[in-house]
């Protein structure tokens, strides 16, 4: 029983690997293996969809929104780790992971000064469901690594089907009409946060919504997104 206690308290002294909690040493941010295999976007990117372009299969389809960025595919650990930030109740994770989409900002938009962080919102009921908004937590959290303000200018006003469980061309219908702004963004240009990019229809109903209501320009940022397989 006393080399339970040393141990654990050992364990709450320790630095622990962010992502996957192995006890790592003090100076470190990531266990040998997170730094070796998490699946970082890297290399050149297209611009239309985020992905590299090794594993790109857009075909340079037009969004509303102007750009996109995220630091990870949506696989291996980060799978994981978004699903216990969303379902779980992990907030910490949001931390984390708003620390790397802020680097991801900081490289891909680093000439664009941008007015204000927005998130994509949930409905009130979806809200007491669910707690918490995680896209909203990762804006909390990027508003202030950034110091750019962060206003909650998208409402949703429908509900409407989980995203996940629908193909492509009805995820698109899915989201018409669900968001409206209700604050003033004429002229503004803005980051919009959510936490995983899968088709982008979510992305760019709220960024057409945000640009019909006067919005100069709207980017996006993702804690991951879901990109094609590499290209042999």
């Amino acid at each position: 029983m006393e080399e339970l206690k040393e141990n654990l308290l050992w364990l709450s002294f320790c630095k622990h690997c962010r992502y996957c909690k192995t006890v790592i040493d003090k100076d470190e941010d990531l266990c040998k293996d997170c730094c070796e295999n998490l699946p970082y976007i890297i290399g050149e990117k297209c611009n239309f969809c985020g992905a590299e372009k090794s594993r790109c299969n857009c075909r340079k389809h037009r969004n509303k929104y102007n750009g996109i960025t995220s630091p990870f595919y949506y696989e291996g650990k980060i799978v994981e780790c978004i699903h216990k930030f969303k379902f779980r109740g992990k907030r910490l994770y949001g931390e984390h992971l708003a620390e790397d989409m802020a680097k991801s900002v900081r490289e891909d938009f680093k000439e664009i000064n941008f007015d204000l962080v927005c998130y994509v919102p949930f409905t009130a009921s979806q809200k007491r469901y669910r707690k918490y908004n995680q896209s909203e937590v990762l804006a909390e959290n990027l508003s202030k690594i950034l110091n750019i303000p962060l206003q909650r200018v998208l409402v949703k006003i429908l509900n409407n089907q989980t995203q996940h469980n629908l193909n492509a061309t009805r995820r698109r219908g899915n989201v018409f009409g669900v968001f409206d702004v209700q604050e003033d963004v004429k002229g503004k240009t803005i980051l919009l946060v959510d936490d995983i990019k899968t088709t982008g229809a979510t992305l760019d109903s709220c960024a057409q919504i945000l640009k019909i209501r006067g919005a100069e320009k709207v980017y996006c940022v993702t804690a991951a997104l879901l990109g094609a397989k590499k290209k042999m």
